[in-house]
């Protein structure tokens, strides 16, 4: 089955925006009314809401005009549409420092009058779903002990193979031992409603409030903090090292965030993707689904799981740090709160990227081994890297959580002594994993004439590294699995890629390719954005013509301070850049339409690339000119109409 959550809409009376300081709160309306027609898109089973339907808390006299507007705008919905009570929408939960009146009798009753019941559960598909109010938690009123006792009950007696939860407050944010505050649910009940989670092993939790993405797990089962449709919670961009453009009301109106979840439910695993919106864009182009995932026994892929399924990525950024949000006057004036940068795990998903190289520090970190095991759980494997042999305690930590790992990756100077190449043998055949060795290099070169002195450190090999016999290379072929080859910024990408992978299958070895999007200068910056769109899809078709080799682009986001900056698959924001957005479009296209039945056809010409692409139900062309064009300005193939082409070329080159 299929069905879609939407979240924290935050329906106004009317457009004149009274009720909020904020300009991009008059859009809300029309937003919800953008989600819907996007909803639609999708012919999802059924829609769940999780809270806050409309603006005005329950004490407001234009709530009841709040609650109009929200029914006018879902009778639009195609599916039916279960909702789940917000603080808004019925008080805020029992706590001395939130803001606005908390949930009482007379507000359960207006929320009943109005939306109908506030904890219940429904089965489709054989699987239930269960509804619970969390404003009620920690409340001590009657409606507390009642659903309590009744969701107790309800999974005691449940036989449903799957089971999902839909709350509106989180349990917590970032750990579940934080304090209490605006934006998590209190001790003791947050303690119950974790053991329920984790004793049920709900199939997913869903919830809402915080208006950004956020995810983690309570024991098996992942939990994700929705994005609203309507607009950015703007305290929650202080996890973001980028400062916001005027157009974003400091966070609040940025619009790349607002976003839906979709969730195809499959016999052995449950695909939830987030669909960014783009509300006030004019761009109505559908993004398609990847409708398939890979599966739990990775990295054994089949070929449906994805047409890109061994093209890779680095995270070069910290993705598992843990920030603390400045008290603010607005929410939470009395502490920090906790919150991790989750934007990178939103990107990989919507991308359909699982293939990821970081360094050992995330496995040493426990930290980051959480993050890792999150990501672990929706079919993402990891290539860690280290420099020289590692020791006896990361041979432990890599044996420990070698099912988070596609492989290890060593980088050495050569020649290798003989005690290396022997520890190595050894790690190889206990990990079980396959080896890959790259050569370490630096440049340390003074040109004498302008003394300007070049302190690099790289490493990979090139093809013609092995065109002649070397002592040192034939250790490395002895004990490697895989050989890491480099290509610089300065080649051609395809020619060069192709040269990695022939001199890796001449060796009879697997190419790890690493593309390189920065300049060969640490000083100079990649920022045409249409090189970049052009040099990574150039990549991945590359990828997808030779299976049995992995690529991995340099960076997933944007290096904009350091060194090589350069534009990344998204921006400091975390928001996609057109090369992102090319990427996951065709990726989707790619899945949507069925595995590819042939290896993609090139077509080089002057003025840039054509890629045929094979699916189960006819071909896709993807054009690459060398310069940005206008669609009819492309070089168009006899048998293909400029109509079928425009429309194409609007689709990956827009969102």
């Amino acid at each position: 089955m299929r069905f879609v959550v939407i979240a924290d809409t935050h329906a106004n009376p009317s457009d004149d925006g009274e009720l909020s300081p904020f300009a991009s709160h008059r859009q809300t309306n029309s937003r919800l009314e953008h989600a819907i027609r996007e909803v639609n898109r999708l012919k999802p089973d059924f829609v769940v809401h999780v809270g806050d339907m409309v603006h005005p808390v329950p004490d407001a006299k234009r709530y009841p005009d709040a609650v109009a507007a929200f029914r006018e705008a879902m009778a639009a919905l195609h599916a039916p549409l279960h909702v789940v009570a917000g603080n808004h929408d019925s008080g805020d939960k029992h706590a001395d420092y939130v803001p606005a009146g908390v949930v009482n009798p007379h507000h359960l009753e207006l929320y009943q009058s109005h939306f109908g019941e506030y904890f219940y559960a429904f089965e489709h598909e054989g699987c239930l779903q269960v509804v619970l109010h969390t404003s009620l938690i920690n409340s001590g009123l009657p409606a507390e002990a009642e659903q309590r006792r009744w969701v107790e009950e309800t999974l005691a007696q449940s036989q449903h193979r799957r089971r999902f939860l839909f709350i509106h407050y989180p349990p917590f944010i970032a750990e579940p031992d934080e304090p209490g505050h605006y934006d998590n649910i209190d001790q003791p009940g947050r303690d119950w409603l974790v053991e329920l989670i984790r004793r049920h092993n709900f199939d997913a939790v869903f919830t809402g409030h915080v208006h950004n993405f956020f995810c983690h797990r309570i024991g098996n089962t992942p939990v994700y903090l929705l994005p609203s449709t309507g607009f950015v919670r703007a305290d929650y961009a202080e996890v973001l090292a980028a400062p916001q453009p005027a157009s974003h009301e400091n966070g609040r109106n940025d619009i790349a965030k607002l976003a839906i979840l979709c969730v195809d439910v499959k016999e052995d695993r449950i695909v939830p993707q987030l669909l960014r919106l783009y509300p006030d864009t004019g761009l109505d182009e559908p993004v398609p689904l990847h409708r398939q995932a890979p599966q739990r026994d990775w990295p054994a892929l089949a070929p449906a799981a994805g047409w890109l399924h061994l093209l890779g990525l680095d995270l070069r950024h910290d993705w598992t740090r843990v920030h603390h949000i400045p008290f603010s006057s607005m929410l939470d004036e009395f502490q920090r709160k906790a919150a991790r940068n989750d934007y990178p795990v939103m990107a990989l998903w919507e991308l359909g990227i699982r293939h990821l190289r970081v360094p050992l520090q995330d496995l040493q970190s426990a930290a980051a081994r959480e993050r890792l095991e999150l990501l672990a759980h929706h079919g993402c494997r990891f290539r860690v890297f280290v420099f020289g042999v590692p020791d006896a305690c990361a041979q432990a930590l890599l044996q420990r959580h070698r099912h988070l790992l596609s492989g290890l990756e060593v980088v050495l100077p050569l020649p290798m002594t003989s005690a290396a190449r022997h520890t190595l043998a050894e790690i190889k055949q206990e990990l079980r994993l396959p080896l890959t060795l790259s050569r370490f290099w630096n440049a340390a070169a003074t040109n004498r004439e302008d003394r300007q002195v070049k302190l690099l450190v790289d490493h990979g090999f090139t093809p013609a590294a092995f065109n002649d016999y070397d002592p040192a290379l034939a250790d490395v072929l002895e004990v490697a699995d895989t050989l890491v080859f480099r290509v610089p910024q300065a080649s051609d990408v395809v020619s060069e890629m192709q040269a990695c992978f022939d001199a890796a299958t001449q060796l009879r070895k697997r190419a790890q390719v690493h593309v390189r999007l920065a300049d060969d200068s640490p000083a100079l910056a990649r920022n045409d954005e249409w090189w970049n769109l052009r040099r990574v899809l150039l990549a991945a078709a590359a990828a997808a013509s030779n299976p049995e080799h992995e690529v991995f682009l340099d960076t997933l986001n944007d290096v904009d301070r350091g060194y090589f900056p350069r534009v990344g698959l998204v921006d400091s924001l975390y928001n996609p850049r057109r090369s992102g957005s090319a990427l996951r479009t065709l990726h989707g296209l790619l899945c949507e339409e069925g595995a590819c039945s042939s290896p993609p056809r090139w077509l080089r010409h002057d003025e840039g690339d054509v890629v045929s692409i094979a699916r189960a139900r006819g071909t896709l062309h993807l054009f690459l000119p060398k310069q940005e064009l206008e669609p009819w300005q492309l070089p168009l193939p006899p048998d293909l109409q400029a109509e079928q082409i425009r429309a194409t070329f609007h689709l990956i080159h827009g969102h």
